[in-house]
């Protein structure tokens, strides 16, 4: 199809643009694979070769030590430059997910962007066993992220991370800030210790007894578990729409704020959800060995922040309308991205595609110093 080799065309244009170093016949497979995940079945090219040429080409590709997520961060965080220079505070979600498939455990942790409501994933690490992840882990996913951040020159936001209880400890709280200058908001678990400021060694779940809803109380220069001697602030709060207070701590200067900034972490469960199940059905490829999910996940990557491009740029243009203030979006920026790819793919003409493309691109010129016309690429 005509669309479709335009569409690669494209694609292949942005990784060139962004700096993605590869061997030719891998790029060409990354730029295919990307353009399969935008457009859906109907944007695979056509091959002479058997279905399981195809399959074992792919397989090798997936398997290839040549590309991982390490060597695609810089490229795709170039690539989000438009989005990442809007940003006044860059909010680094940490999370795990998991699933199960042919009787194994595909168990992934991943380092997210929180971006209106949801998140884009920047760096992942695929685990070949089940269970919950370790300090070491969360360094492996967290450093290369947080360095190549501080390597681009046009980024001076400040960066700040979140995670739930599961990373819930003083010692990832004091790496950041000690190693980086980087402020963390972590969820606290209801049987750890408080003491500090004058209080003494308290049990979370021992202050939670007297709390109402509606209650706010910020305890300040706590020590969190008996082991650590790194002091940081305590929110307690109880929002009157949940079912159960909230406690976290924080480095931030300014605690009272803790708990909406912890509140952007939950998008990155909704942007697991669409690699799973809403939008890429990863879940169904029966992929489970975890080199091969590893690069699956960086062409969904790709996909993604490619997708949200065009979901924003159709809200700003009025094409899709915006949520009330202080409503979510029914349908995110990413979906309303990715069905609006598969109608160019499905149902457009050649120059009806160059036109979308046109749109897509055209804000986001200056950021990349890149002139395109609907002729072609500059």
């Amino acid at each position: 199809m005509k669309t479709t080799s335009y569409l690669s065309g494209f694609v292949l244009k942005l990784f060139e643009k962004n700096g993605l170093r590869a061997s030719k016949p891998l790029i060409t497979m990354l730029t295919t694979l990307t353009v399969c995940l935008l457009g859906g079945a109907e944007a695979l090219p056509y091959d002479r070769t058997s279905l399981l040429v195809r399959m074992q080409r792919i397989r090798r590709f997936l398997s290839n030590e040549r590309i991982s997520p390490l060597k695609t961060l810089i490229p795709l965080i170039r690539l989000m430059r438009p989005l990442l220079s809007e940003l006044d505070e860059i909010v680094l979600s940490v999370d795990r997910t998991k699933w199960k498939s042919l009787r194994k455990v595909v168990n992934i942790l991943t380092v997210a962007l929180s971006y209106k409501g949801r998140a884009i994933p920047l760096f992942w690490i695929v685990l070949d066993r089940k269970g919950n992840t370790s300090f070491e882990h969360w360094i492996q996913v967290l450093a290369p992220v947080i360095e190549v951040l501080n390597q681009m020159d046009w980024i001076s936001a400040p960066i700040h991370a979140v995670a739930d209880r599961e990373f819930a400890t003083p010692k990832l709280a004091e790496w950041l800030k000690t190693t980086y200058g980087v402020d963390s908001t972590l969820r606290l678990k209801a049987s750890m210790y408080l003491s500090g400021d004058g209080m003494p060694e308290t049990k979370i779940s021992e202050l939670l007894k007297g709390m109402r809803k509606g209650d706010r109380t910020v305890l300040y220069n706590q020590t969190v578990t008996r082991d650590s001697k790194f002091e940081m602030n305590v929110l307690l709060t109880w929002g009157t729409d949940y079912e159960e207070p909230l406690v976290v701590m924080t480095t931030s200067g300014d605690p009272e704020r803790a708990d909406s900034v912890y509140g952007l972490r939950f998008g990155i469960e909704p942007m697991h959800k669409d690699w799973k199940s809403n939008g890429f059905e990863i879940e169904k490829s029966r992929i489970t060995d975890p080199k091969r999910i590893e690069t699956m996940l960086i062409l969904i990557a790709f996909a993604y922040v490619l997708c949200v491009f065009e979901g924003e740029r159709a809200e700003k243009e009025g094409e899709v309308q915006k949520p009330p203030k202080g409503k979510k979006r029914v349908v995110g920026l990413f979906l309303s991205g990715l069905r609006a790819f598969r109608r160019q793919v499905r149902q457009a003409t050649i120059m009806q595609l160059k036109k979308f493309i046109l749109r897509l691109i055209k804000p986001f010129c200056d950021a990349w110093d890149w002139k395109i016309s609907v002729a072609g690429y500059g």
